[in-house]
This record gives C-alpha cells, structure tokens and sequence, in this order.
C-alpha cells in the first residue's frame, strides 16, 4: 500500500514539533528562528532549531508513542568585555527556558506533545563555523518532548 501524506502518515517532526516551536518563540520575540542544522548569520540575534533523534518508546499495533529531541541554539552578537551584554544573554536564555516550560505541552489536538523539558543550557560551546564568528555567543538548550499516535 502507498503512503500518502497526512492521510496514511505525517511529518511529525518537523510540522508538530519544530514548526511548533518556531511558532511559539515568535509569537515571543520578534526574531529570526530558523530550521538547520548549521549556523547562518542572521544578525545579531537569532535562533536556530534542529531535530536532533526521534526514539520510538512504545509501538503497539494501534499507537506509538516517540521521544523527539531538539537542539535550540540562540544566537546573541556582543562584546567579549562588556557586562551588560552577559546580563542580556543569559536574560534571554532564561526568558527562552521559561517560555518552553510554560509550553511543556503545545495543544490538546491529535500529534500535539507533552512532557515538553529543557534537559541542559550550555554556553559558549561552539560547534562547527560557530567559532570563526567574531563576538558570537551561543546558548544551546537542549530540549525533549513526546507525542503519541493512534491509528
């Protein structure tokens, strides 16, 4: 039998998942949020969102049940000298934590999640090109949710 898109199967993670969250940090913050596995230059404040694993964790023969996890990278230019600048960046990192806790679940419609956490922040640990960005800061949340299908 074919599979037919939203009739047969979804893309759950990118539409319920990283389009969601995209959706919930700009109705937030006026900012750039975009879906990529790579840094790319925004300006000088940005997020970026990337599906990191999906685990499946329960499979029946009517329902599923899958762990998706998610890399948000927020991106803040500022001098490496000035105070002001730290007290912002980890102002919008928290601000960012708590939006994603006051949105642990995101609807009450069918492939909505729930169980939405942040695990970690780190800071300043750079991956890639990240590091030959002059006055790049980086702030990676690393973020988990689960969603349930029934057939």
């Amino acid at each position: 039998m074919a599979l037919v898109l939203d009739t047969s199967y979804g893309n759950v993670f990118y539409k319920n998942v990283l389009v969601k969250l995209r959706s919930i940090i700009t109705t937030d913050r006026a900012c750039k949020v975009y879906i990529s596995p790579f840094y790319q230059d925004h300006g000088s404040y940005s997020i970026r969102l990337w599906g990191a694993s999906a685990e499946t964790d329960i499979m029946l023969a009517s329902e599923w049940r899958k762990l998706y996890s998610v890399v948000i990278a927020l991106y803040s230019m500022g001098d490496d000298n000035d105070e002001a600048f730290y007290e912002q960046f980890y102002s919008d990192a928290e601000r960012l934590y708590q939006l994603l806790y006051n949105n642990n679940e995101a609807g009450s419609t069918a492939l909505s999640w729930y169980d939405g956490v942040v695990n970690d922040i780190t800071f300043d640990e750079f991956e890639g090109d990240e590091e030959a960005v002059d006055s790049l800061h980086v702030a990676r949340l690393s973020f988990s949710c689960r969603i349930n299908r029934t057939d």
